[in-house]
């Protein structure tokens, strides 16, 4: 769903164009209703459209703008500026050689705080926006109220059996939030499944075979698949905002966004890794509109080690009667089923160390496979140690149309792994190991890295509560780790640049640009943008773009 902005060579032309005449289109609508009351052509006296994908309010304006044409505005319940208005805006550019206005459309919005004035001495008006994102998270409304509690299940189950009738995934979860609580149509929607990142095709190149591996037989026979489902029950209480129920969703899981579009449409989504994307615009054309550069790393944000804690495991079972032979651990758990659960968390004493890709017997019941839980492989030799308490997660897998059931071990009472940003000459894991008390060492290599810890040291961030309360493993949190890791030596290096007017650019999508202190030529990724009409200019801000390396 990665939107990818459409720039034609006449884009391009009419931003170097003189002489450069600009104008702002100003539609209104009724909210209630969604009417549409009038249209407004403006010259400009000031203004300021800013797009931003580090925040969940994406878009803002702060316009003051007076009508073409001598046409004088009214101040009523009838005219622009009411409380209960949308507000879409589109930047013009005159085609000097077609004689003709070019639009492109900047965003949909609401007042905030009321934030409009007219001065009728000028005949002009000032105008302060914010996107729908402000009808959620009470800014302008967004409370819910009508009942103590507002329930999300995981899964609807059979009274009388107990067994799952069918679960709930997060995209619905989100697509009931939006439409009966957010008030927003079918037609405003573009939702992605948010899931693991093995079941997503942007990050898994075997998803398919994942998501059918994934998938459980319901009481009526039918297959679904579990990747994409709500990890446990949510509930929120009244006075909540439809915003922090949608970012709760969103939070299940890392990497995801959600934002309104320039054209008010809701997108959830993962924030675009820009991998394998194409330069939407090259150094040349940079070189062409640029006005000033400032270059920054803020080395004070610069992290290269971080730390993951998860959620604290409260198993079904617990047994220390355990023994250990031909690569098997055979457990006797009181009170266990006959047969093997769906997702029953057990916590085992076991001992001794395990060799690679061992199994797990409880109760006589059969042999299974160990799995980590990250990586869908058997467990490396000396995962895990003697006289230690493991939990894992009993659950059933689709393969080759045969249920399969294995044991995911999930490691300790409270999952924790590291992450380790090296070049890869200097330290080993048991090294780690020691010092952050922690099994699940794993490191990043990146032999070029300024930010690594052989030319910096130890900069740790430890990330623990909130959002990493949904971490159900140690695998999970490697996984975690590496790639807030990524984030921490990745979006300090940026640069701010000032240019002629690019109405038609957007943030998240990959340029190149020639850097005008050192003239190296490097890929970077658009993060926020700020048009001034006023005075034709675009200041971008741009992060260095540094591929996904994976673990060693």
């Amino acid at each position: 769903m990665i939107n990818i902005i459409q720039i034609n060579t006449r884009d391009l032309k009419l931003i170097q164009q003189r002489p450069f005449s600009i104008r702002v289109k100003i539609d209104v609508y009724d909210e209630k209703t969604n009417t549409h009351l009038e249209q407004l052509e403006c010259g400009i006296v000031n203004a300021s459209f800013s797009v931003s994908a580090e925040s969940d309010v994406r878009r803002t304006a702060s316009l003051t703008v007076t009508p073409v044409k001598n046409r004088w505005l009214k101040l009523n319940k009838d005219s622009i500026i009411w409380m209960n208005r949308i507000i879409r805006l589109q930047i013009g550019i005159y085609d000097n050689h077609y004689e003709k206005w070019n639009w492109y459309p900047q965003g949909v919005y609401l007042f905030t705080d009321y934030g409009a004035s007219y001065d009728a001495s000028n005949n002009t008006i000032t105008l302060s926006l914010s996107d729908l994102w402000s009808n959620f998270d009470g800014s302008r409304s967004g409370q819910i109220g009508g009942a103590e509690t507002i329930s999300f299940p995981a899964y609807d189950e059979d009274p009388d059996t107990g067994e799952v009738l069918r679960y709930h995934t997060i995209r619905d979860a989100i697509h009931t939030t939006l439409t009966q609580l957010g008030n927003l149509s079918e037609s405003q929607l573009k939702l992605d499944d948010i899931g693991e990142w093995k079941g997503m095709e942007q990050s898994h190149p075997d998803y398919l075979r994942y998501r059918e591996e994934s998938a459980v037989r319901l009481k009526d026979g039918s297959i679904m698949p579990t990747w994409n489902v709500l990890p446990y029950d949510q509930e929120f209480s009244v006075g909540s905002t439809v915003a922090s129920i949608l970012t709760t969703f969103r939070d299940l899981y890392p990497n995801y966004e959600m934002y309104f579009d320039e054209s008010g449409n809701f997108v959830c989504q993962m924030i675009p890794s820009c991998n394998d994307d194409d330069v939407v615009l090259d150094s040349t054309f940079f070189d062409r509109i640029y006005i000033s550069e400032n270059t920054s790393v803020d080395l004070s944000a610069v992290r290269n080690v971080c730390e993951v804690w998860g959620k604290s495991i409260d198993a079904d079972f617990y047994t220390e009667d355990c023994s250990y032979s031909d690569n098997c651990y055979s457990c006797h758990v009181e009170a266990y089923p006959a047969s093997y659960g769906g997702s029953d968390l057990i916590a085992v004493k076991i001992p001794s160390a395990n060799q690679s890709a061992g199994t797990f017997n409880i109760n006589g019941i059969g042999r299974i496979s160990i799995l980590d839980e990250n990586t869908e492989k058997p467990i490396e030799e000396h995962l895990m140690e003697a006289d230690q308490i493991y939990v894992f997660q009993i659950k059933k897998k689709w393969i080759n149309d045969h249920e399969v059931t294995v044991a995911y071990l999930l490691g300790q009472w409270q999952p924790h792994a590291v992450n380790i940003l090296t070049n890869g000459t200097l330290y080993s894991k048991e090294y780690f190991q020691k010092i952050y008390n922690c099994r699940t060492i794993r490191f990043t290599v990146v032999p070029d890295s300024p930010f690594c810890i052989e030319e910096l040291g130890l900069l740790s961030d430890v990330k623990t509560g909130g959002e990493y309360e949904n971490i159900t493993s140690d695998s999970l949190a490697a996984g975690r780790a590496e790639y807030e890791n990524w984030k921490n030596s990745r979006l300090t290096d940026s640069i701010s640049i000032t240019t002629k007017l690019c109405p038609f650019a957007d943030v998240n999508t990959k340029v190149s640009y020639r850097r005008k202190d050192t003239g190296e030529i490097h890929p970077y990724i658009v993060k926020n943008l700020s048009h001034d009409p006023a005075n034709g200019t675009t200041t971008w801000t741009l992060m260095r773009f540094y591929p996904f390396y994976l673990e060693e």
